[in-house]
């Protein structure tokens, strides 16, 4: 299954399950165009007095459940702390990532908040007017160190749940 086959799989069958599983209705969707070596089809959802979304939809089979789950839970985590991502937001049915079945083709869906802002491309390459482009470079390293210093925090979490599941295993009495 590549790109095209999963957009158009979205644009006939999937859009409207979609649309009720995330609460989208009256969204307007359209497809961000794909980059070499992408690994999801993305659609821009907006609708005028809501905020703007992103939908993602994981469709090769390089990944499994748990490590797109993974993924947005890590997400949500750097959000909740503090960090400069966007946040993931829930299915109806409280998911952070909604598995969908489509012609024996698993694909996995999930959707953030849009990121407020616009790219350097989109601002022809100025970071703000009249700022120098060191600034940019500057501020971008102080965004990396927050999430490195928070991902440190992530693991020590980790860590603690897989000490919890030991000293539960091992109050186990087996008869």
């Amino acid at each position: 299954m590549n790109h095209n086959e999963v957009a158009e799989i979205y644009e006939t069958y999937l859009s409207p399950l979609v649309s009720e599983l995330y609460e989208l209705e009256g969204y307007e969707t359209s497809l961000i165009n794909a980059h070499a070596g992408g690994r999801n089809v993305v659609y821009n959802c907006v609708k005028e007095g809501a905020s703007a979304k992103i939908l993602r939809i994981a469709y090769l089979n390089d990944r499994s459940r748990g490590d797109l789950l993974g993924e947005v839970e890590y997400i949500q985590y750097l959000f909740e702390h503090g960090g400069s991502v966007s946040n993931v937001i829930s299915s109806r049915k409280g998911n952070l990532l909604e598995e969908i079945t489509h012609n024996n083709h698993t694909l996995f869906i999930c959707l953030f908040e849009k990121a407020r802002g616009k790219t350097l491309v989109e601002n022809h390459y100025q970071y703000r007017e009249g700022v120098p482009i060191t600034e940019y470079y500057y501020n971008c390293g102080k965004v990396l160190g927050k999430l490195h210093q928070l991902s440190k925090g992530y693991m020590l979490l980790f860590i603690a749940d897989i000490v919890s599941l030991i000293n539960i295993m091992s109050s186990i009495s087996i008869i």
